[in-house]
């Protein structure tokens, strides 16, 4: 009998507390730093559809029967992801193989990550296969994702990327330019090796529930954990390598610039900057938990495929509660602040963002 007598599924009892606990914390942190009832109300959004996306990540996944699902829905933004794009996450291991078929499609960018760390090890980036590396016949992909190079009958032609031993997942980002005319990628993952069905153990049970209650911390602390100061800082932007951000939640191959904004009803914040020469860019708006905002129902986000520069090369975005002709708006909903995101494909020089708050009435 154990100190809280049951002895059945002790551990997943314990761990199940932890979750129960962390949500009680999490509850307090996000009323503690709501500025107001929006945010607060906003907040606590994020942190159920945060425990959901993570119920999906760490309870119902299953590494030797994996699929791709997709983490991100018109309604579940969370967590800084790219509104004008995909998401697809596999769960695997480490000592399995695992191989992925698909078409391409005509998106601007389609990328594989393979995330490594278990348990309460902190997730880092062991292996990414860009689009510019995919060998494809005829828009056709197969990837073997295993810790050693299966041999030729195995492969069947297949391109091989190596995973580490402790491995855990495959992530997929894929930028969309233009949804109108750009077909998305498919695909699916099979585990190459035969692996029975088991009953899930106590031990399996209450390390799953134990990383979904990390993950949800994670996605809803992100306001604390990446570069905080800005939120003090507001209507300026800098520039952020990837490895910055945490190489888990982004690839090398993508720049970002990033900056808090703090406007009143009457206020735009104006980006002016020319366009690197690079495939694909975007700028995106988000609360301050890092929620995309309403991309699906309000402009908050545009590509390099809708907005055109000026004659002088320069393009001209304003952020605010309303279009008060100082660029290509995008809608904040009248929040008082957030976040406004850039990224740059192919990780380009940075370039020269200029900000500047303008008035209503004021020229553009």
């Amino acid at each position: 009998m154990t100190e809280d007598g049951n002895d059945r599924a002790h551990a997943t009892l314990q761990a199940w507390r932890f979750v129960q606990q962390m949500l009680a914390d999490l509850t307090a942190t996000l009323t503690e730093d709501a500025v107001d009832e929006r945010e607060l109300v906003e907040g606590l959004r994020v942190l159920a559809r945060a425990t959901a996306l993570c119920t999906e990540l760490s309870v119902e996944a299953d590494p030797d029967r994996p699929h791709f699902f997709d983490m991100y829905s018109d309604t579940r933004m969370i967590g800084g992801p790219n509104p004008d794009g995909r998401y697809l996450l596999a769960m695997i291991r480490g000592d399995r193989g695992y191989r992925v078929t698909g078409t391409r499609g005509s998106t601007a960018y389609l990328g594989f990550q393979v995330l490594a760390g278990t348990g309460l090890t902190p997730r880092r980036m062991a292996g990414y296969l860009s689009d510019t590396e995919l060998r494809s016949d005829s828009g056709s992909f197969a990837v073997v994702f295993a810790p050693s190079q299966p041999p030729p009958e195995v492969l069947d032609g297949a391109q091989w990327v190596a995973i580490p031993e402790d491995a855990s997942a495959i992530v997929v980002r894929e930028y969309i330019g233009d949804a109108a005319t750009e077909a998305p990628a498919s695909m699916t993952i099979d585990c190459v090796d035969d692996v029975a069905l088991a009953p899930i153990s106590d031990a399996a049970a209450a390390e799953a529930f134990t990383a979904m209650a990390w993950t949800i911390v994670k996605l809803v602390t992100l306001h604390r954990t990446i570069r905080p100061e800005l939120l003090t800082q507001p209507n300026t932007l800098v520039t952020a390598q990837a490895a910055e951000l945490g190489d888990a939640d982004t690839t090398p191959d993508n720049l970002y610039m990033m900056g808090s904004f703090a406007l009143a009803p009457d206020e735009s914040l104006v980006l002016e900057f020319t366009p690197p020469a690079t495939r694909y860019w975007n700028v995106t708006l988000e609360n301050v938990w890092h929620e995309c905002l309403e991309p699906r129902y309000r402009h908050s986000s545009v590509t390099n495929r809708a907005v055109a520069p000026d004659d002088a090369g320069v393009v001209r975005i304003a952020v605010g509660a309303r279009d008060f002709g100082h660029g290509h708006w995008l809608d904040t909903g009248g929040r008082r602040r957030g976040w406004v995101i850039l990224r740059w494909l192919d990780n380009p020089e940075p370039p020269q963002v200029r900000t500047s708050v303008r008035r209503a009435g004021a020229a553009a």
